[in-house]
């Protein structure tokens, strides 16, 4: 595993001699790296489709576009994200340049997911670079396929000493989390983000943590089914239901509940036709683990639509069931996979019970007519997003942070909010060695008088940028003061 080591410290070297600092050497990266997805579009969609069965538009829609997206946004915006930022001055430090200075972390790692092979290592990625770090790339071993794909096509776009990729599974993700890193972003599981928490710590290594989790889905009696029903339809089945933030399972009183199976399945059969296993929009569970895994949290369920599965081909159907035990196994442990438990409750107030006394999710759903009822629940829970009258979407809005909470995560990225995450914010005074006079007042031996000055100077008044040029006037005369005050 030296190899993993000399890969690190090569990266290090190269962002120790500042290599990576240059506004114009970030934005000619972030070209490159734009051109690449441009230009080896085809090959990626190949990948995709072998790992996922992902076809041409989940690729241009779920994979690519995000990326593109955010490669012009912080080309854009990149001159102003970096450029000072002036803060407001008490009287004391009125005549000082005060302001926040965004610098790189310096070499950081970042740890692809399997289900979003592409977007979600490329898209931290651009935040990264557009900070001005180094970055080494841990793909997922488990979509193979796209995890040899880009580092095969990452050296030849980008710097190879700053940016490297490290393939590998299990052994290799461990060395490569033996080494010591400014910043590690995670996207996975909980269980395996606590393990790259444990190996952060021991670096002092701050993490941003992208994991899961139960996401709920409230269904409010006053909507429009219809609607409601072909949108979560969307939204769980996407992918076959490997989405972080898929809605894991339904909310709703029972009175509706039949109305919402039947109207969930007319979806299903609108977008994949009555066999979903022939459609090309539908796609494959990603290993046989996983088919497993999500067959044995089946057992002893109600399905009521679907359950249909080819263990060879790695397809399970769109699948619903219902009367679940709040306590049973498919409510413990998040789905990630084509399935749909629906939980009835009473009203909204248990609802939002149901959620509070389980751990924060990465979304939360609402579909309702009333406002209220959505305000209500949005400040009577916690989740890392919101979105009301549909899913998914609050994802692709980059002026959003994505992150989690609690259980959910620790941090968010997007858009500005990746080039923050891979920034330190630096707080930077720039004083003046003259008027000496007047800063002595803060010095030995302390008096009341020095005391009483330096509490009114150190006062932020209100209105102050009104009052700016009128207090800088008044500067003047205060420093006058306070010069013939000390000659006494």
């Amino acid at each position: 595993m030296e190899g993993i080591k000399h890969v690190v410290s090569t990266a290090r070297a190269a962002y120790n001699r500042g290599k990576s600092r240059p506004l114009e050497f970030r934005i000619q990266q972030l070209k490159a790296l734009e051109r690449m997805i441009n230009e080896k579009k085809e090959e990626f969609s190949v990948a995709l489709k072998k790992d996922l069965r992902k076809n041409d538009y989940a690729v241009d829609v779920f994979e690519i576009a995000g990326i593109l997206n955010e490669t012009s946004l912080a080309i854009t915006k990149l001159p102003e994200w970096t450029a000072p930022e002036y803060v407001s001055k008490s009287i004391m430090t009125l005549m000082d340049t005060v302001y926040i200075h965004r610098e790189p972390l310096g070499v950081v790692l970042i740890i692809g997911a399997w289900n979003y092979p592409l977007a979600l290592i490329i898209q931290p990625l651009i935040g990264a670079i557009a900070a001005g770090n180094a970055v080494v790339l841990k793909p997922s071993e488990v979509s193979e396929n796209t995890a040899r794909l880009l580092g095969e096509l990452l050296p030849q776009y980008l710097d190879k000493d700053l940016y490297p990729v490290i393939n590998g599974g299990v052994e290799e993700t461990t060395e490569v989390l033996k080494q010591q890193f400014d910043h590690i972003l995670y996207t996975g599981s909980t269980n395996v983000g606590r393990i790259v928490m444990e190996a952060a710590a021991k670096h002092l290594t701050p993490v941003t943590l992208e994991l899961g989790g139960k996401s709920p889905c409230y269904i409010d009696g006053d909507c429009d089914l219809d609607v409601a029903c072909r949108r979560i339809a969307w939204g769980r089945y996407t992918n076959s239901g490997q989405t972080c933030i898929a809605p894991d399972y339904i909310l709703c009183n029972n009175s509706i509940q039949d109305e919402v199976v039947k109207k969930i399945g007319s979806a299903v059969s609108e977008f994949y036709g009555a066999d979903p296993q022939k459609s090309p929009d539908y796609g494959r569970i990603v290993n046989q683990r996983h088919f497993k895994r999500l067959m044995s949290l089946l057992e002893g369920e109600n399905v009521v639509f679907g359950g249909q599965r080819d263990e060879k081909e790695l397809y399970i159907a769109p699948t619903i069931v219902t009367d679940v035990d709040p306590n049973s196994r498919i409510m413990q442990e998040e789905i990630f996979g084509p399935l749909l438990p629906i939980v009835t409750v009473n009203s909204t107030e248990e609802a939002i019970d149901f959620i509070n006394k389980r751990d924060k999710p990465l979304a939360l759903y609402v579909f309702s007519h009333n406002k209220k009822l959505i305000q209500r629940i949005i400040a009577e829970t916690s989740s890392g997003g919101v979105t009301a009258n549909d899913c998914l979407v609050h994802y692709i809005i980059d002026t959003l942070p994505f992150g989690g909470v609690g259980k959910s995560g620790i941090g968010a990225y997007h858009g500005k909010f990746s080039f923050e995450t891979f920034s330190h914010r630096r707080a930077c005074v720039l004083k003046s060695l003259g008027m000496e006079k007047a800063n002595s007042i803060r010095y030995a031996p302390a008096t009341d008088s020095k005391r009483k000055w330096t509490l009114w100077l150190m006062k932020k008044s209100k209105g102050y940028r009104k009052m700016h040029l009128f207090t800088f006037a008044l500067l003047g005369v205060l420093v006058a003061i306070l010069m013939q005050f000390y000659r006494v």
